[in-house]
């Protein structure tokens, strides 16, 4: 071989030992596909959803991972413990209790309901009964979400941890 010619093929080469970055793309884990979780219907219950009333406006609650939120009408919101659903007979079931321990089950059904949300839902808590629909949220709605519920917590500068002990 010419050495003139060596030195164009070598690029060439060299480009190859490495792979391009389309070839090794897919071992690139932040182009991992995400696990989904399970389903319900066309519904990743894995993914946050918000549930509402059927009409108008009142209570809304939460459904994410490690997370049940309760925002009744009027009152303080309540964590609900966050539990996984059990997913069978086409609906799921989060068998879950309050703080104080009364019982509550969330009740998700695949149907249509309201203005168009892909789920059902019933809330039992205590003997109080909630009828509702159930959709998806994005992730920014859950961080505009967090981070208004972090505002409307009072600051108490008196116990604020200052670092001088």
């Amino acid at each position: 071989m010419k050495p003139g010619l060596c030195w164009i093929l070598l690029p060439l080469a060299l480009g190859a030992c490495g792979g391009s970055s389309v070839e090794n793309a897919a071992d690139d884990p932040a182009n991992a596909a995400v696990a989904r979780g399970p389903m319900l219907g066309s519904v990743d219950l894995s993914a946050p959803l918000q549930l509402h009333p059927v009409a108008g406006k009142g209570w809304t609650l939460d459904l994410a991972p490690g997370r049940i939120l309760y925002r009744p009408a009027s009152g303080a919101a309540v964590p609900f413990y966050p539990v996984s659903p059990q997913v069978k007979g086409g609906q799921a079931v989060f068998p879950t209790q309050t703080p104080e321990g009364a019982p509550v089950t969330i009740t998700l059904r695949p149907e249509r309901c309201g203005d168009g949300a892909p789920l059902a839902a019933e809330i039992q808590i205590g003997g109080q009964r909630l009828q509702g629909c159930g959709q998806p949220q994005t992730i920014e709605q859950v961080h505009r979400d967090m981070y208004n519920e972090a505002l409307a917590l009072p600051y108490d500068a008196g116990n604020a941890d200052n670092g001088s002990d």
